[in-house]
């Protein structure tokens, strides 16, 4: 994919770009490329599936999800090299993002790169999510959680939904998904205070599959979650499918 197929397809599914944004993302895509000759951030080096597999990927959720009016806040949980927190930014500047990550080379890059791309209202969190998820600077604070991610449901449940507000909504982005995955997830559910709202399984435009799953959140989390780090991981909620 090249900018101008990126730029062309966005508008014809009803998401068009204007020439400011398109150069960001161009920014974005040379500064990427030129730190991970350093610093590994990517397995994704080709510019053509960054425009696709980086780039587009990280904005499907706004091809299926509302869009809204106000300002709403957004965190990243494991934002690695931005993805997919700074293209929704790009693309929309009422958004308040936090990134974060729990590798510090990686929240360098975000802020020489924030910094480059000159984004208002993004910060950068060094840490574990399952850290932050009980701080309470952070619990419950947000109106969208959000992750890119190929841990299993029920670990990326108790992840998400501790960030976010009653209200709000946690969004897994995943590239394969079960069906018994979400009926394996509900005692996860409803633990962590969350309801499943609806999924999407489409295709990328060179025909990867991807699924986006969206979760309200409909009660307080418990206490008790996250557990420690790691745990979540190894001992999801329910146990692993």
């Amino acid at each position: 994919m090249t900018a101008d197929e990126f730029a062309a397809i966005l508008k014809t599914k009803g998401l068009p770009i204007s020439e400011k944004n398109l150069e960001s993302f161009q920014k974005y895509l040379d500064f990427l490329l030129e730190y991970n000759q350093k610093v590994n951030l990517t397995a994704i080096t080709d510019p053509s599936d960054v425009w696709l597999k980086h780039f587009y990927d990280s904005l499907t959720p706004l091809l299926y999800l509302p869009s809204t009016i106000k300002k709403v806040s957004l965190i990243d949980i494991g934002s690695g090299a931005g993805f997919p927190g700074i293209p929704l930014r790009i693309i929309d500047s009422r958004l308040q993002l936090t990134l974060l990550d729990s590798l510090q080379k990686r929240i360098s890059f975000l802020d020489q790169l924030i910094e480059k791309l000159a984004l208002k209202n993004v910060e950068t969190v060094h840490g574990r999510a399952e850290d932050f998820g009980k701080n309470p600077n952070y619990r419950e604070k947000f109106d969208f959680a959000i992750a890119r991610a190929v841990s299993n449901t029920n670990t990326l449940l108790e992840l998400l939904l501790p960030f976010v507000k009653v209200g709000g909504k946690a969004i897994l982005m995943k590239s394969t998904h079960h069906e018994n995955e979400i009926f394996d997830a509900s005692k996860a559910l409803e633990e962590l205070g969350g309801r499943v709202a609806q999924t999407f399984s489409f295709e990328l435009p060179n025909g990867d599959p991807r699924v986006l799953i969206t979760i309200d959140k409909i009660k307080p989390t418990k206490n008790r979650y996250p557990r420690k780090a790691g745990t979540p991981l190894k001992s999801p909620i329910g146990g692993k499918p």
